[in-house]
């Protein structure tokens, strides 16, 4: 027999209750808290490790899609305080990736492109490594926009 994917929002409020003097996701029969080596917290739910962050933000919102992601605000992963949360899709949980530059060099100058709605965007080629990284970030205000649910 295979294991949902999905939480079962009944499953959840049986397992845990929310402390909201510590902001924190309680457990008597679940106590045990895995910091995994990327930074977030996970938990073993019925034979399987779950992320702590999906399983605050479903426990305070049963109708929650659960094929999109949760998306910590401030970036710290661990900080599972239900208004550091929200819910996103795969593509607006990459907007916060930090690793991305935005240009590469090509040719005698620097290329400046980005992604939006699965689309590569080509912003132009600038002479110097400045002006590229600024173009990336203003296409980034203007098509990096995540969607209030």
């Amino acid at each position: 027999m295979s294991r949902p994917k999905e939480l079962s929002y009944e499953r959840v409020r049986e397992l845990f209750t929310y402390d909201t003097t510590t902001d924190s996701l309680i457990s008597s029969t679940h106590p045990t808290r895995c910091i995994k080596s990327d930074g977030y917290i996970s938990r073993r739910l019925d034979g399987r490790q779950v992320q702590e962050h999906r399983i605050v933000y479903f426990y305070h919102n049963p109708d929650m899609d659960q094929s999109l992601s949760i998306d910590h605000i401030n970036g710290i992963k661990h900080d599972n305080r239900i208004e550091n949360l929200r819910l996103v899709t795969y593509q607006e949980n990459s907007f916060n990736r930090s690793n991305v530059i935005g240009f590469s060099w090509a040719r005698g100058g620097w290329r400046t492109y980005i992604v939006a709605d699965n689309k590569y965007i080509n912003l132009g080629n600038y002479d110097n490594k400045l002006d590229a990284r600024a173009a990336y970030l203003r296409a980034k205000k203007k098509y990096h926009k995540i969607e209030e649910r």
